[in-house]
């Protein structure tokens, strides 16, 4: 080969691997999910440090950060019925580094309030879904009704009506509540509650005739002997309590009260980052550790794809919209 000729081949060369650098470099710059994460993740809990929201996301979490090495920091921002994280959530920046908590009030807050300082539809995009509980109706082990006729029935014998607590003005055990009373047709006095296991607590004892209460939450206490289960307001039974009559079997047809848990992000996070979360999200949701755990708690582990989690987002606040209007259900931030 002579001088010239090697020339030109060391000059394609050359070419050659610019042209790949280059074509590299582009590739880096129009995928923003190759080198995620390299720093840590926040994750905006909706409800208070050690509650349900927190104690699901510090399962999924863990796993996450074992994939990625870099942790995954819970942040309990909780109040107005997770309205406040929400709307923290909803003004992050847009870059897959913080991740918002999502359960049941999310869709109902539409309903309930006048005005939120975000736009539920608009302004996040959603990662997966990651359980579904149903919500149980439970009173003290020696309340008189055992059942839920005869729960019914004493609700509207005794003097001045029953009493019932509710934890969260606006939750889905909340407006369970209002139309379970609604449809039974009792009135009575209700007691607001700052904390589940304080309302369950008061039940235990007697304080309190009945709640509606997630299962989750409730099943220590039934474990326990503290309270006695009278109905769960899920389509089917329950494999954890099989013998537990559905309220919709038991006297009220139709009658469900279901709660979720999901993950979203701010709107405009690059999809490929979304996608990216999902898939290690699933991959940990379907671990069978995790689904152990979630299940122990009276949950069932659930996963979907983005768009399969942004049409259950739409046909939650579908579903509540009318509970919250037949219920009469209106709050104010």
């Amino acid at each position: 080969m002579n001088k010239l000729a090697r020339k030109l081949v060391y000059l394609g060369w050359i070419a050659t691997l610019g042209g790949a650098n280059a074509y590299a470099q582009q590739k880096a710059a129009g995928d923003p999910a190759q080198d995620f994460p390299s720093k840590p993740i926040r994750w905006i809990i909706d409800f208070g440090a050690g509650g349900l929201s927190d104690t699901l996301a510090r399962i999924v979490g863990q796993k996450l950060t074992d994939a990625w090495s870099q942790p995954i920091i819970n942040e309990a921002r909780p109040g107005v019925n997770g309205t406040i994280a929400n709307d923290i959530g909803s003004k992050a920046a847009p870059d897959g580094y913080t991740l918002v908590f999502v359960s049941t009030p999310f869709s109902i807050n539409v309903s309930v309030y006048d005005k939120l300082p975000y736009d539920t539809r608009k302004d996040f995009a959603p990662i997966s879904l990651i359980a579904m509980y149903p919500n149980i109706l439970v009173a003290s082990v020696n309340f008189p009704a055992k059942t839920v006729p005869e729960l019914i029935a004493y609700a509207k014998s005794k003097p001045g009506g029953p009493t019932w607590a509710t934890v969260g003005a606006g939750s889905s055990p909340y407006l369970a509540t209002e139309l379970f009373r609604k449809r039974a047709g009792f009135s009575g006095a209700h007691v607001p509650y700052n904390s589940s296991p304080v309302a369950l607590t008061d039940v235990s004892g007697g304080r309190i005739d009945f709640m509606f209460v997630n299962m989750p939450t409730a099943m220590q206490f039934i474990r326990g002997n503290r309270v006695r289960a009278v109905g769960i307001a899920s389509p089917s039974r329950s494999t954890l309590l099989p013998e537990l009559p559905t309220i919709a079997e038991a006297g009220l047809p139709g009658f469900q009260s279901v709660g979720y848990a999901g993950a979203v992000a701010p709107a405009k996070v690059p999809l490929a980052i979304v996608n990216k979360i999902n898939a290690e999200m699933v991959k940990a949701l379907k671990m069978h550790d995790v689904q152990e755990r979630i299940q122990n708690l009276g949950g069932e582990p659930r996963w979907s794809t983005p768009s399969e989690f942004r049409q259950f987002l739409e046909e939650e606040v579908a579903r509540w919209t009318p509970v919250a209007r037949e219920t009469g259900v209106k709050l104010e931030r």
